[in-house]
């Protein structure tokens, strides 16, 4: 399979301008053609295609992970990279390539923000000086063959990219939290007020809660100070001091009882 279908298989009628992934190992091509208009390419494999040169190789400004490894690219291929734009790229992968000399990687120096670069079974690895020539040319690298320049193993071959999908993770659960929160609050809410009164009945029945002390003298006060005494009920006393207090109410003519109360 070529390059351009192999291509089309991937992409079908997608736009390329939405496509940010493109696998292309395996296919046959010598050169990079046909890329131009995927602006917004993010990872670009292209493992075992043959590959002998990477002349007009496409400006792709968003690539972030390039594969190249197992083709036939040799010293002088990479001056191509410099007028691709990789600025964002972090990891390329060369291994298994001819490159020979460190002069052959100079032309990576423009990938200002390669982190991670793999060479592994090129012959440029035997040179003397191979991993502080290279780290020393590039600033920026971290990994070198998936070690550190203190000779440490990555542990992780996609440590970037797990980081930041944590941290959309922690925001999720973050939002998450709050919904919880929210609908915590608003059951405690319709909690209390199951217990402090009727729900459905609304303000209007505190009244009815005559054995909650306080909150009756509430509802009684608030009822009298609206529509004046109902059913002779003081909010003051409890509910056996009512029922004396009606009986008396029955021996005594006038004054009506709101003035009796005004007297005491």
């Amino acid at each position: 399979m070529d390059l351009d279908t192999a291509v089309a298989q991937q992409t079908g009628q997608t736009p390329p301008e939405q496509i940010t992934e493109l696998v292309l190992d395996a296919c046959k091509a010598t050169k990079v053609t046909g890329l131009d208009k995927f602006v917004n390419l993010e990872v670009l494999t292209l493992n075992g295609c043959g590959l002998t040169t990477l002349e007009s190789f496409p400006a792709l400004p968003s690539l972030k992970t390039l594969e190249l490894a197992d083709n036939q690219l040799a010293d002088g291929c990479l001056e191509a990279l410099q007028d691709a734009a990789l600025i964002n790229m972090t990891r390329l992968s060369l291994a298994g390539n001819r490159f020979s000399t460190l002069d052959a990687l100079e032309p990576l120096s423009a990938c200002v923000n390669l982190r991670d670069l793999d060479l592994f079974n090129c012959p440029v690895t035997e040179s003397e000086n191979y991993r502080d020539g290279v780290f020393e040319m590039l600033p920026a690298l971290k990994y070198l063959d998936g070690f550190d320049a203190d000779d440490k193993e990555k542990e992780d071959d996609d440590d970037e990219e797990d980081e930041g999908d944590e941290d959309l993770l922690s925001s999720e659960v973050g939002e998450d939290d709050d919904d919880g929160d929210l609908g915590e609050d608003d059951d405690d809410g319709l909690g209390d007020l199951g217990e402090d009164g009727d729900e459905s009945d609304g303000l209007g029945d505190v009244g009815d809660l005559g054995e909650d002390g306080e909150e009756d003298v509430e509802g009684e006060e608030g009822e009298e100070g609206e529509s004046g005494v109902e059913d002779g009920e003081e909010g003051e006393e409890g509910d056996s001091e009512l029922d004396e207090e009606e009986e008396e109410e029955e021996e005594v003519p006038e004054p009506a009882p709101a003035s009796k109360r005004q007297r005491r």
